[in-house]
């Protein structure tokens, strides 16, 4: 049996052994996407506002110019990380599917 046929088989965690099964389950848990991602990138969008705040940066027409660059930056990487976070979450709610069958209740 190829490991395709095993995925598509609705007894999926019948057919492994229970080492393997409870690592496959603690990994899956693992993975789990969670309300944190990326608040990082988040919060360092506050640190470029509490900066650009600053009168030396105000009074300061390059470095102004750097903050609003370094503020576009962040909208940029924090655009690209909210469509890596949902292509996440469907990735990982397909293998949760695998792993876990609708009606399944074990």
């Amino acid at each position: 049996m190829t490991w395709q046929e095993i995925l598509k088989a609705p007894t999926f965690l019948e057919k492994l052994e229970p080492k393997q099964k409870k690592k496959l389950k603690k990994l899956l848990q693992a993975t789990q996407p969670t309300e944190y991602m990326g608040q990082e990138m988040t919060k360092l969008e506050d640190v470029i506002k509490e900066m650009s705040a600053l009168d030396m940066v105000k009074s300061d027409k390059a470095l102004t110019k750097k903050m609003k660059s370094f503020s576009e930056k962040n909208l940029d990487i924090l655009a690209s990380a909210a469509e890596l976070r949902k292509d996440y979450e469907t990735l990982y709610e397909q293998i949760r599917g695998v792993v876990y069958p609708k009606g399944d209740k074990k």
